[in-house]
């Protein structure tokens, strides 16, 4: 018997689990989710957005990460996670950076930890040279994180493809940052799991 990872309920063993929950996210919770998979491309890289950043999807992540529920790390890539590990094979994976205070809060990354179901190395180049919590910050004052966020270029010797991620994109200036700071002959893709931006398919941000 298994049980939704979101909501505890009991997974019936039937089409629809199969085909939406996949044994692990019940039906109900599975189209809660506003999946998007929106294609975009940000400072000429090409990035894919998951999920549309909706209540449930803001209540997910809260408990995720504010929270410390570690298990809910395998919900956000599981209905897509063979496509992707296809997609971004020989890919290695650099997380946006978080803050040190509430990771060592929770006892572990949640992007990382989100993105561990693809099996790519992670390589941790980015850090943040003082504690800044983007969604405390006006738009206007998130534009500062390139002067926050700095790179460590050793860690990437050898790299010659990444796959940035992060949780949530709203005014994209975190990933712009990090492609900015990126050696140029590195190819690079960005995945998001989830935004509030309005995006149309391939516009440039």
């Amino acid at each position: 018997m298994s049980r939704c990872l979101i909501c505890d309920e009991v997974i019936e063993d039937n089409f629809n689990s199969i085909l939406f929950g996949n044994k692990s996210i019940c039906v109900k919770c599975f189209k809660s989710l506003e999946i998007r998979n929106d294609k975009f491309i940000i400072d000429g890289v090409e990035g894919v957005i998951l999920y549309a950043y909706n209540q449930f999807f803001k209540d997910l992540i809260f408990k995720y990460k504010g929270c410390g529920d570690y298990a809910l790390k395998d919900v956000f890539l599981h209905y897509k996670l063979p496509k992707l590990k296809r997609k971004y094979r020989g890919y290695d994976v650099v997380c946006a950076p978080s803050n040190k205070d509430s990771e060592l809060k929770r006892g572990f990354s949640h992007v990382e930890e989100m993105i561990k179901g693809l099996n790519l190395k992670i390589i941790r180049c980015f850090k943040k040279t003082k504690q800044w919590k983007q969604s405390n910050k006006h738009l206007e004052e998130r534009a500062n994180i390139q002067n926050i966020i700095k790179i460590d270029k050793v860690t990437l010797k050898g790299v010659s493809k990444v796959l940035l991620v992060d949780d949530i994109l709203t005014t994209g200036s975190t990933i712009k940052t990090m492609i900015r700071q990126l050696p140029t002959n590195i190819d690079k893709k960005v995945l998001i799991i989830a935004s509030n931006c309005r995006i149309v398919h391939r516009q440039i941000i």
